[in-house]
């Protein structure tokens, strides 16, 4: 059958033979080379269907017989504005079909029949076949998959272009040439069908285009981002993992996802988080970045390996001849798993070396089931910590007995608690005042003497990222996930600041001992630095200077965290960052001239945390505390660069926390344990 490229032909199938339409009298090539086989799809822009080369392609490109060409149908009220747009769509076709997982575009032909668009063919079945035909897939597999499409993804939308259908249709296991001997073929993810796909620059990427189930609830108001991309793509590791639509992964009577009742197969607890923040249905909550999906897949998939690196080194204690186990059939994926990670170790920075070894003891280890704690904060006489949980509760506990004192909760919709995760914590210097800032969109005064709520702080619904109070306690400071640093007067707990240089989330920020510089760092890739001086009588923050954030091993140029030192005699400071897998620092002195960054510490696996000891004056004996996903609390003392203790944990390290004294450190890991160690002298 050859079909009719007419749009309003009426009867467009004809036989394999003809060279007219029987109906219409149409020629039925394109360009004069091409047959239209079989319709594919269609919508109220176009066509897409599967066509065959007639004619040899033009002289230096190798093109296969088969096919894909979109027709685009012509606006009869202004052809200049329809020419406008399919040159521009044939453009953005051309620049994604250069990455070798989208399908290139070989050539645009205008006519009196239409626009077309002639794009690769990808071989194979889309995701939704393979899972109707063979069933859910294994965690290995789609972790496999995600991996992949990230990366594809990432180049998507480094060209400012939303694709806004991701979906298992969307998704082509394409059998491509391996270049072996025998001629076999390899099979490679593919992304196809960018006809919902939109550039961010133009208006029309308002426009409510998606599949149901698929797209994210901002896309279907009409405001797609880069996040309702990485929304349908968890959706689709879902599909994937349980076989069902997403439809029925979602409970609206309790108003969550319970996709995870409807496993085969229970999955990885890292894994399950990642996915969790993908497809939450609230962008304060959800990944705004592919590069943020990476970071936390990388994490999930370091805590697999180190879990297997424990399982071999276990086997090999009571197993002599591991390999000979290794090779059977059903230990084949452990031991590509072992050699994986063999193979990133030796490429990876050498592990730290104690160079000035220091003795801390774990004095408490508290497991009281509370969930996972994201933050932690001491209070300035010492005696009492608070931890922040992904249950919205915030809790007082005493620092020298490890006992729980209080907690702030919601319960059952009571209580005055936060609503969602907590994901900061500061005590005023007076000790007594507590703030917290929630996922929920709020900020939160504590009384930690009377245990009451004293004042909450809506933030206009975006997520404060930390949380810092001035050294003199007049001023509260909270970057958020909008981009924007708030400044509150604690007198009148309103905002008396925006600062408003970082152009994306606002991932760490920390404030110098006297209080006279703020540095931030954000998904941008870059550190602002921010001089606080006073005016007229009112404290005040000034942009001061920018700069890139580049270094020679970090996988992402976003900051985790950040902390700063200043010098104790002189004008000056040391910024510390930490990205990935990197700690560094800058020296910056009393007129903001910033030197080149000096590395610390490479790690192999993903930084999480660092924090500065309280005596963080240069020349003071101050500690920096590195926190990272191989379970490993590195110690180092910043005046020489030295690493002085190694902290071993169960689990990664989720957060960190000095005692006033820098003798004193609170460690909070994945395991859902809360450490308190001490260091020993004499």
């Amino acid at each position: 059958m050859v079909y009719c490229p007419n749009p309003v032909c009426p009867e467009p199938e004809n036989p394999g033979g003809a060279i007219f339409c029987q109906t219409c009298g149409s020629a039925l090539t394109v360009g004069d080379r091409y047959r239209l086989q079989s319709l594919l799809g269609r919508g109220g822009f176009g066509r897409t269907f599967l066509a065959t080369q007639l004619t040899t392609a033009p002289v230096g490109q190798n093109r296969p017989s088969r096919c894909v060409i979109k027709q685009i149908y012509l606006s009869p009220s202004s052809s200049d504005s329809s020419n406008a747009k399919f040159s521009a769509e044939a453009e953005r076709l051309r620049r994604l079909g250069e990455h070798p997982q989208i399908p290139r575009l070989f050539e645009a032909i205008a006519s009196e029949q239409g626009h077309f668009l002639v794009q690769e063919y990808a071989a194979g079945q889309n995701l939704q076949q393979q899972v109707e035909a063979d069933g859910p897939w294994a965690e290995a597999q789609v972790r496999s998959l995600l991996d992949s499409l990230v990366g594809v993804l990432q180049y998507v939308h480094s060209l400012q272009i939303i694709h806004r259908d991701i979906k298992p249709a969307n998704i082509v296991i394409a059998r491509i040439p391996d270049n072996s001997a025998d001629g076999r073929q390899a099979k490679l993810p593919m992304l196809v069908d960018f006809g919902a796909a939109k550039s961010i620059r133009h208006s029309d990427a308002k426009t409510v285009i998606g599949s149901a189930g698929y797209a994210a609830p901002e896309q279907s108001m009409g405001q797609a981002t880069f996040a309702s991309d990485v929304y349908g793509l968890g959706l689709t590791c879902l599909y994937l993992l349980t076989g069902l639509h997403p439809f029925d992964l979602y409970s609206a009577m309790e108003d969550r996802w319970v996709w995870q009742d409807y496993l085969p197969t229970p999955i990885e607890s890292r894994f399950t988080q990642v996915l969790n923040r993908m497809v939450a249905r609230s962008l304060q909550q959800r990944y705004e970045s592919m590069d943020q999906v990476a970071l936390g897949l990388q994490s999930s998939q370091n805590f697999l390996i180190k879990g297997s690196q424990d399982i071999i080194a276990r086997a090999k204690k009571s197993v002599p001849r591991l390999e000979s186990i290794l090779s059977l059939e059903s230990g084949t994926a452990l031991k590509r798993l072992w050699s994986a990670s063999q193979q990133r170790f030796s490429k990876a920075a050498s592990p730290a070396v104690i160079t000035r070894p220091q003795t801390w003891q774990q004095q408490h280890r508290l497991a009281p089931g509370i969930g996972l704690v994201r933050s932690l904060a001491v209070s300035a006489n010492g005696q009492t910590f608070a931890s922040g949980g992904i249950d919205g509760a915030v809790r007082l506990w005493s620092l020298s007995s490890g006992e729980l004192v209080h907690t702030f909760a919601r319960r059952l919709l009571t209580g005055s608690g936060h609503a969602a995760a907590v994901t900061a914590l500061a005590f005023h210097p007076d000790g007594r005042a507590l703030y917290s800032a929630s996922e929920d969109g709020t900020m939160k005064e504590w009384d930690s003497a009377r245990r009451c709520l004293l004042n909450t702080m809506p933030t206009s619904g975006w997520t404060p990222t930390d949380l810092l109070v001035t050294p003199e306690g007049t001023q509260l400071v909270s970057p958020n996930s909008d981009g924007q640093i708030v400044v509150w007067d604690i007198q009148t707990l309103l905002p008396s600041e925006r600062l408003t240089q970082h152009q994306k989330r606002v991932t760490a920020a920390a404030l110098s001992t006297r209080g006279d510089l703020l540095v931030s760092a954000g998904n941008d890739g870059t550190i602002k630095l921010w001089k606080r001086q006073q005016v007229e009588g009112k404290w005040r923050f000034r942009f001061a200077k920018s700069l890139a954030v580049a270094t020679q091993t970090n996988i992402s140029q976003s900051v985790i965290a950040l902390a700063i030192q200043s010098f104790n005699h002189a004008a000056g400071y040391r910024v510390i960052a930490s990205t990935a897998n990197e700690v560094f620092w800058y020296s910056v002195d009393g007129h903001l001239e910033i030197s080149a960054p000096i590395t610390l510490y490479r790690s192999s696996y993903l930084i999480t945390v660092i924090a500065l000891s309280p005596s963080g004056y240069l020349g003071s004996n101050g500690y920096l505390a590195v926190g990272s996903e191989d379970r490993i609390l590195t110690l180092w003392d910043i005046e020489g660069n030295d690493c002085v203790a190694k902290l071993a944990h169960d689990w990664g390290i989720e957060a960190i926390a000095f005692a006033p004294d820098s003798r004193t450190l609170i460690t909070a890991s994945s395991d859902e344990v809360i450490s308190i160690w001490r260091r020993e002298i004499g």
